[in-house]
């Protein structure tokens, strides 16, 4: 389990530099690893931007589990330092659930929305902006 631990940022280096290479051809050599790789080669892929029907980015899952959360007036998700894969993200959101809230509550608002994503493909929000209608500038 510890050397799962240990080798799962290789391995995840070793998807992204040979992408034709498959889990499935991984998990043939080493047959403890198949579970571990194919569940980051599809992390892998739901990070990068497709068009393919069904899959989105990082970034827009995040921002759907937010707005299905908060039902916010405004909200904007944005990979942050040009990350296109949302491994770091931005957040400015004005939602009706803020209102009367003080700063700590929000942002456990919002964690508890994206909670899924930070425990993989996520790896921190770098700014955070949580408004009441109230308190943004008319």
């Amino acid at each position: 389990r510890e050397t799962m631990v240990l080798a799962r940022p290789l391995l995840a280096a070793l998807l992204r530099v040979a992408p034709a290479v498959s889990p499935a051809a991984f998990a043939r050599v080493t047959p403890a690893w198949g579970p571990a790789l194919q569940r980051i080669n599809r992390q892998t892929r739901m990070m990068c931007s497709s068009g393919t029907e069904g899959q989105r980015s990082v970034v827009e899952q995040c921002r759907q589990k937010i707005s299905d959360a908060l039902d916010p007036v405004q909200i904007q998700v944005d990979g942050a330092y040009d990350d296109p894969n949302g491994s770091h993200i931005t957040i400015f959101c004005v939602s009706e659930a803020f209102e009367g809230k003080r700063s700590l509550a929000r942002q456990q608002m919002v964690f508890k929305a994206i909670w899924d994503e930070m425990q993989g493909p996520v790896h921190a929000v770098d700014q955070m902006v949580l408004k009441a209608p109230s308190e943004v500038e008319q």
